[in-house]
């Protein structure tokens, strides 16, 4: 395992004879993220119950070690030399989720479509709009609690996180994030479930209107990133980008969508470089056509997993 100490290389072979974790090594990243790019991982740590992650977050604390959380279809732009940070993955139970009574409960490692798409066909409405979605909802919501409350954080009836050094913790609404929001910022802590609020009423898509919803789970199975950048404070993403000529943009293998300017697709030869200029190129488009400075929803970060500012 390289770049990590010996007495850490160690003492991860031991913890995974357990079964609750598993270490892997060298994973392609480009199986791991959305728009399916980037180089390779030198290690995996997979997870699947809460306590496993809290057992992984102490031993990596306990060596000094840094860490970086990852899901399939992960909304992350990893460097093409890869990540050199161990990188965290919830799964098991952690990706599963429960249909209940007006709503719905999750790991932190389950897939967002995957989790509104099960809600929408049980017959609970409020999600519908977040069923094309790539990440996980852990990752989601960590990048939400990041910013002003949204639509998604209206429906958050509770969320679980694990730190190291510390027990699990459940938190009631999102606005009582306030006092993580730095520990969110350094990855110090990983959100491993939630539950989602959901109406009673009878969802569309339940009911013969399918088809808005196959075709957003259609759409998010290619190599796709939606909502490329958050909303500003006036106005949508979307009309900024539109307004600032954005539609038709390509660098390399990524271009902007034809349906939608906050959007990018990739083809199978774009590399993450690609993608960052893109993404780019389309902030300072918009930057100069309206003064709008756009954050990006993505998350591109550097071979130790910091986000990249520029």
């Amino acid at each position: 395992m390289r770049h990590l100490p010996n007495s850490l290389e160690n003492r991860l072979r031991e913890v995974r004879k357990g079964g609750l974790i598993e270490v892997y090594e060298r994973v392609d990243l480009k199986a791991w993220t959305g728009l399916g790019v980037g180089g390779h991982g030198d290690l995996l740590i997979r997870c699947s119950t809460a306590s496993a992650v809290q057992q992984a977050l102490d031993l990596l604390a306990s060596h000094g070690t840094m860490w970086f959380t990852i899901g399939a279809g992960s909304r992350i732009v990893a460097p093409d030399r890869g990540l050199r940070v161990p990188l965290l993955n919830l799964t098991g139970e952690l990706g599963r989720w429960k249909v209940e009574k007006n709503g719905i409960t999750a790991g932190g490692g389950a897939k967002l479509a995957q989790v509104c798409t099960a809600a929408a066909r049980a017959g609970l409405s409020g999600l519908e709009g977040l069923a094309g979605s790539p990440g996980s909802v852990g990752g989601v919501l960590a990048s939400v609690a990041r910013r002003r409350p949204d639509r998604l954080s209206q429906m958050v009836e509770w969320i679980e996180h694990v730190r190291a050094g510390g027990e699990i913790i459940r938190i009631e609404t999102m606005r009582d994030l306030d006092g993580v929001r730095r520990e969110l910022d350094s990855d110090r802590l990983v959100i491993s479930g939630a539950r989602f609020r959901t109406s009673g009423k009878k969802s569309g898509w339940a009911t013969g209107g399918i088809d808005p919803l196959r075709r957003a789970v259609v759409r998010h199975r290619s190599r796709t990133a939606d909502r490329v950048f958050h909303d500003p404070a006036e106005g949508t993403a979307l009309e900024h980008l539109e307004s600032a000529g954005c539609g038709g943009l390509r660098v390399g293998g990524a271009s902007v969508a034809e349906w939608s300017s906050n959007a990018i697709v990739t083809t199978r030869v774009c590399t993450a470089s690609d993608v960052v200029r893109l993404v780019w190129k389309a902030r300072d488009r918009v930057r100069d056509h309206s003064g709008v400075e756009l954050e990006p929803r993505l998350w591109l970060v550097d071979e130790q997993g910091k986000r990249m500012d520029e």
